[in-house]
């Protein structure tokens, strides 16, 4: 980010009014009986003056300006909404969730806001997955707790994001009602360097399947990285090494042709 591009309550509030905003997908892939399992929704800025900016060019200013509610509002709306043209169209743009971040779990709207979103969409709640990072959910893990057993009792899923980059308690972690945990992009990079990142992100599942929770790979770039992945069992995989985040269109296009491939990349 440019250090003078610095954004106000009214700049975020002025890009939600004018349509600024869009919703881009990324997918995860089931690299064990390739399948498109799930795609994230990963928001984007197409500002007027700066261009296409990514979501840590201007987070940060829409946490200091109270305006992440906002945006985390928007994208699930929009997600859902898009998963049930997708369902309803036949797309097979994934077979299982539907990826939406929640950035700040201590929000009291959040699960009344999920409800309503449901509700307004009609969105099937088994087809979405609420993702959170490791550090936020330990923010306080008490209201993290109460909350995620909220959410749950809608029908959605809960993954826990950049598991390992942060500083889980162990203690807290098998109180959360967690499904999944999706291992941070760093161990797989970090793997190229030397044993220790390989080492760790194998601890990292096999812990994960003794608490009976499925794993995610994120991060993978390289054919070697994924070879690696492969050769650890791990199902489902996320990374340029398949496709980058695009938009909904786009998306729909790049699973029509990911699935008429023949199974050569696997």
């Amino acid at each position: 980010k440019d250090n003078k591009a610095t954004f106000s309550k009214g700049n975020i509030c002025e890009g939600l009014e004018y349509n600024q905003f869009e919703v881009y997908y990324q997918p995860i892939i089931d690299i064990l009986h390739n399948k498109i399992v799930s795609a994230e929704a990963l928001i984007r800025w197409n500002h007027p003056k700066l261009g296409f900016l990514h979501p840590e060019q201007f987070i940060t200013d829409a946490e200091k300006t109270g305006m992440i509610g906002a945006l985390g509002t928007f994208v699930m709306k929009e997600a859902c909404n898009q998963s049930v043209l997708w369902k309803n169209s036949g797309c097979p743009c994934y077979e299982d969730s539907l990826y939406l971040s929640v950035s700040l779990l201590s929000d009291a709207s959040l699960v009344q806001t999920m409800k309503s979103l449901i509700k307004e969409t009609q969105v099937n709640p088994q087809d979405i997955t609420l993702e959170l990072t490791e550090s936020v959910a330990m923010t306080d893990p008490e209201i993290t707790i109460t909350t995620l057993i909220e959410l749950k009792h809608l029908g959605v899923s809960i993954s826990l994001d950049d598991f390992g980059a942060g500083y889980s308690s162990l203690s807290h972690l098998q109180h959360f009602p967690v499904d999944e945990l999706k291992i941070d992009g760093q161990f797989i990079q970090k793997s190229k360097k030397g044993p220790w990142g390989e080492r760790l992100m194998r601890s990292i599942g096999t812990f994960a399947r003794t608490l009976g929770l499925d794993v995610v790979v994120e991060g993978v770039e390289t054919e070697e990285q994924f070879q690696l992945v492969k050769e650890m069992k791990v199902r489902h995989v996320q990374g340029f090494y398949f496709t980058h985040a695009l938009s909904a269109q786009d998306y729909k296009e790049w699973c029509v042709y990911y699935l008429s491939i023949p199974v050569l990349q696997m």
